[in-house]
């Protein structure tokens, strides 16, 4: 089986299909136009995407299997190839496989993360030939399939976020642990032989899955939470959730995401440090949490369907109604929604109750299965093309197979507004230790993940050195928001004593977090608990929550006092 398994990895498959006809495509926006990049045989059940540092479309995909046992097929991520540049794949190249369920990808520097429940893993090609060589099993014993590990996001502190739902692990040690923060979330009683496990390194040729039950019982709590890029430092941002699938932030930094629920409609959450959204509370349950102080409120209209990838987007060029909003999926309605944020206070919100739909389906879909056009929405990114790009799965729920072979459906769809000309082509980039410090300043803002993590690493790398032309640039005016924002990191992890930047609201932001980054908490942390915007208010109390300064104790007493804020006083009265 080893020999047979080195031979699949060094095909590159090609393949030619016609393209569905209008009939099949989703309804969408008379604004906007869509193009299918690819579909089946070339891809089937495709769950996540996400591009590498060359621009390309990486999937992770099928069978998905619903109910596997222990030798149960794996998923694969594929690498797609449009190698006429038309828009359109001819080809794949099988980059790493034998995972479960794959349901969130990121890439940082040369590292693919892959969430594939019960693992979290790390991919490595090591000598160039876009054939991963090393897998290491960063954490394990995360619980099924079902309510699993989603959402992989690396923010501009360096760290890696993700969205767990409440599935629980096996906790048999020594094999079987989950780390202790995801053991905290499902209400597991922590003892000395619960040790944390170590990563474990394996070559593609030794790495095997491991196996969870999906019928398993479940945890008390789904959250959000953050660690190092080697897994260290592991920790709950915000928890109460059921199975938040997916998690995005913009231009500031701040979070938006959805929650999925059976029976009191799926939510959109804007989670923040400390923040408890309602599931398994302790003492005081409320799922939508807007008139209820014991949880954090929910950011936009309840709905029934089935809440999945969610995106930010601010694309040069796009027209102005469709810049700062996010897109996200409904997988259950087979629909795509437009949330645009309208801030009460340092409440996040939708702008309407009912929000506009970019593409649609003509329909919902039963579990078992779906009919009628191609549009199962899954996962969405932005592309290095600027294109919204949608990847559809199979109709079927789960692996669904004919004459012995795989025969679920697949798309992956590019759409983009008709005032807007998306690029074609691979979108390479040189080699980022070769590339110029304005070359990479120029990347901290860009849309695509990929690009903007791997520019600031290498300036980050390059020390302090650059920091005189990281400040010159941050004191120009006509910065993006992205850009000022990733340029306050970028500076503050170089050097920790710049830490302080107020010229506007955002900058305030970044640097009261970079202070709780560092903890080094300074007296003007203090004094923002007195600013006259809700959300550098609310800043300040999270700063201080993460961190110990003189006086802290008091400062919130005095601030709880008088603050009308229902974000901020409940961030209060819970640090």
């Amino acid at each position: 089986m080893k020999k047979a398994k080195s031979l699949i990895t060094l095909i590159s498959i090609s393949f030619g299909a016609p393209l569905p006809g209008d009939e099949e495509l989703p309804i969408i926006s008379a604004d906007f136009k869509i193009s299918v990049f690819a579909q089946d045989p070339l891809v089937r059940n495709p769950c996540a995407i996400t591009f590498d540092q060359q621009g390309r479309l990486c999937v992770g995909m099928g069978p998905q299997y619903r109910s596997p046992t222990k030798d149960t097929p794996g998923d694969s991520v594929w690498i797609l190839s449009d190698e006429d540049s038309d828009g359109e794949a001819e080809s794949r190249k099988q980059f790493a496989t034998g995972f479960n369920s794959i349901q969130g990808l990121a890439w940082k520097g040369q590292d693919l993360w892959v969430a594939n429940a019960p693992d979290l893993t790390i991919v490595r090609d090591l000598n160039g030939d876009d054939i991963a060589d090393e897998y290491t099993r960063v954490y394990t014993d995360l619980g099924n399939l079902e309510h699993g590990l989603h959402g992989l996001n690396f923010g501009p502190d360096g760290k890696l976020y993700m969205s767990k739902g409440n599935s629980k692990g096996l906790t048999e040690p020594p094999e079987r642990v989950a780390p202790a923060p995801f053991r905290e979330l499902w209400g597991i009683a922590d003892s000395a032989h619960f040790e944390d496990p170590t990563p474990i390194i394996f070559t593609s040729e030794t790495y095997k899955k491991n196996y969870h039950n999906p019928r398993d019982d479940w945890g008390i709590s789904g959250g959000i939470l953050r660690c190092k890029d080697d897994g260290s430092q592991l920790e709950i941002i915000s928890r109460g959730f059921r199975n938040p699938w997916d998690i995005a932030f913009d231009d500031r930094f701040d979070w938006l995401g959805t929650d999925n629920d059976q029976t009191m409609g799926d939510k959109i959450i804007a989670p923040f440090f400390g923040s408890h959204f309602g599931w398994g509370h302790a003492w005081s349950f409320d799922w939508k949490g807007d008139g209820h102080l014991p949880t954090a409120p929910s950011s936009g209209p309840l709905f029934e369907g089935s809440g999945t990838g969610i995106v930010f987007c601010k694309v040069p060029g796009y027209p102005e109604k469709y810049q700062n909003v996010f897109f996200y999926n409904d997988w259950l309605n087979r629909e795509t929604r437009i949330y645009r944020t309208k801030w009460d206070g340092a409440w996040r919100k939708a702008d309407r109750e009912n929000l506009e739909i970019l593409a649609h389906a003509e329909g919902g879909r039963t579990m078992p299965k779906s009919s009628g056009r191609s549009f199962d929405p899954v996962d969405i990114e932005i592309g290095p093309d600027g294109a919204i790009w949608i990847s559809s799965w199979g109709r079927q729920y789960g692996a669904h197979f004919e004459e012995g072979k795989i025969a679920n459906e697949g798309r992956i769809y590019r759409l983009w507004p008709r005032a807007f000309s998306p690029s074609n082509g691979n979108n390479t980039l040189p080699v980022w230790g070769n590339a110029s410090a304005q070359d990479l300043i120029g990347k901290l803002g860009n849309h695509l993940p990929v690009w903007r993590t791997n520019a600031q690493e290498e300036l980050i790398r390059r020390g302090k050195e650059i920091l005189p032309l990281l400040l010159k640039r941050l004191s120009k005016d006509g910065n993006t928001t992205s850009l000022e924002t990733w340029l306050i990191w970028t500076i503050g992890r170089i050097s920790p004593d710049q830490n302080w930047f107020d010229l506007n609201t955002n900058q305030k932001i970044q640097s009261l977090r970079l202070q709780a980054f560092h903890q080094t908490i300074t007296q003007e942390v203090v004094e923002a608990l007195n600013d006259l915007e809700p959300r550098v208010r609310l800043e300040a109390v999270l700063t201080l929550r993460q961190g110990d300064a003189q006086g802290k104790t008091a400062a919130l007493i005095d601030l709880a006092s008088r603050e009308t804020d229902r974000i901020v006083f409940y961030a209060t009265w819970g640090a």
